[in-house]
């Protein structure tokens, strides 16, 4: 979904730079027959500094927590996926922008997005005609377990550092092309707990915590375009979109804590600690960005341009989560009893997503 929804935001940019290219090249030519449509522009030295503050949206595919099982009718049961639904959070982006001295249009910029989310969800069976279970346990052996809630968190940081160079054509469309490094820090953990009560020879209650968490660290090339059309009257429309290839590690941790009346009475062990662990894999992440907005400069005294832009940004980071988790448990040997006894495993890969407004204020001095 958010990967269609970047290819509307190109496509969308693409149609509309090449209509305003196009009208800023007549209105060139009719001003002055002479003008170039195509200059390269003389920028003031020196340094800029943004600040932006974002309410971004994180997504994954692998949010769900727990299955809501419908057990009744017996020749027609149902199952309802119960999925974490992360909404928007504050986030900040700083730059640092530093135009060369004695040369055209040429620039560089460091900038750093940052993201912290979390969100919480649980759910109960309602009655004798419902109960729970994670994917790996929907039968009825499910039956016991009464509650589930589930838990996301998000940490997301990227930084990315580029040369650029501008270019006008006419008098209202600077279009800046750039390229550089970009380093992800894209991390993930979904935690999932099930409680319950056990009837027969180990009657009590039981508890199971489920904790899934990801890690990606990558850095590699990221090249773009970025494209300013402007007014007289100082407003104006930017895009950005921007595409990268992040080299690094890949990992993954599944933790299971549990506890039961079964595992107490035969083992005298009142919790029991179990893990998969994946190893760390190198990998190459694709990922996609881009952004549209508004924006308005104004000039301020000692010739300090001040520009405050807002719009909406996307970016998406393709297969950069990864979870292993049990696809069937042993026969026999359901959660309840205090412990996982992995029949199959499921090795899944997920997108790492944010999206989102911006506003943001540039001083460039």
């Amino acid at each position: 979904m958010l990967i269609r929804k970047l290819f509307r935001m190109l496509s969308v940019l693409s149609i509309t730079l090449s209509c305003v290219t196009v009208y800023a090249a007549d209105i060139t030519t009719l001003n002055d027959i002479n003008s170039p449509k195509l200059i390269i522009p003389d920028l003031k030295p020196g340094f800029g500094f943004t600040i932006a503050a974002l309410w971004l949206k994180p997504g994954a595919s692998n949010l769900n927590y727990v299955i809501y099982n419908k057990g009744l009718p017996l020749q027609s049961p149902s199952w309802t996926e119960q999925e974490l639904h992360p909404s928007y959070s504050p986030a900040f982006e700083l730059g640092l922008r530093y135009v060369f001295p004695n040369t055209s249009g040429a620039d560089a910029t460091l900038d750093w997005t940052h993201l912290y989310s979390n969100t919480s969800s649980s759910v109960a069976a309602d009655g004798t005609s419902y109960f729970l279970g994670p994917d790996y346990e929907i039968g009825p052996s499910g039956i016991p377990i009464r509650n589930a809630t589930g838990n996301v968190k998000f940490r997301y940081d990227v930084i990315n550092l580029n040369i650029g160079q501008f270019i006008s054509f006419g008098q209202h469309v600077d279009m800046r092309f750039f390229g550089g490094l970009s380093t992800g820090f894209l991390r993930e953990e979904v935690v999932a707990n099930y409680t319950g009560n056990t009837v027969g020879t180990y009657a009590g209650p039981f508890n199971l915590n489920q904790d899934v968490t990801s890690n990606f660290t990558g850095v590699g090339p990221r090249a773009g375009i970025h494209v300013d059309i402007n007014t007289n009257m100082g407003l104006g429309f930017i895009g950005e979109a921007a595409a990268s290839a992040l080299i690094g590690s890949m990992s993954s941790k599944t933790s299971y804590i549990t506890s039961a009346q079964q595992l107490l009475i035969l083992y005298s062990q009142a919790t029991n600690y179990q893990t998969i662990i994946d190893q760390n894999v190198y990998q190459v992440i694709p990922g996609f960005d881009a952004k549209l907005g508004v924006s308005y400069k104004h000039a301020l005294t000692n010739n300090t341009l001040l520009t405050l832009a807002a719009g909406y940004q996307a970016a998406v980071y393709i297969n950069a989560i990864s979870q292993y988790v049990p696809a069937s448990l042993v026969a026999g040997q359901p959660l309840e009893t205090g412990g996982i006894f992995v029949a199959t495993m499921s090795h899944t890969l997920s997108n790492y997503s944010v999206q989102g407004p911006f506003l943001n204020i540039t001083l460039q001095f």
